[in-house]
């Protein structure tokens, strides 16, 4: 059976200190090349969180295990790029509905 590895983030924010992971650290913390994140970016794959004031890209830091999910569903499943979007998507809209779930099973444990 295949070993399953988890990447675990833990992001700080004090003070000054910024919550976000430049283009570079996304690159370099899921292994892969730079341009291969400005790829997945034109492709609408992954966004954009900010840019800093001389035009720097900046994530949130849930783009690295969106990265690695990418990489993934690419290179493990063979899932072309336009499968990973909508894949991404109705991942997105699972979450969504299990948290709704969630909150709606909390509502009617209170009655």
């Amino acid at each position: 059976m295949d070993e399953m590895r988890y990447l675990l983030l833990r992001v700080k924010t004090r003070g000054d200190c910024s919550p976000y992971c430049t283009l570079g650290e996304v690159a370099y913390r899921a292994g892969v090349h730079p341009e291969l994140v400005e790829r997945f970016i034109r492709l609408g794959l992954i966004e954009i969180a900010d840019r800093t004031g001389e035009g720097e890209i900046l994530f949130d830091a849930g783009a690295i295990p969106l990265v690695r999910r990418i990489l993934r569903l690419r290179n493990q499943l063979g899932v072309n790029y336009a499968g990973i979007g909508v894949i991404l998507e109705l991942m997105s809209q699972l979450d969504a509905m299990e948290s709704r779930v969630a909150e709606l099973e909390r509502m009617l444990a209170r009655r």
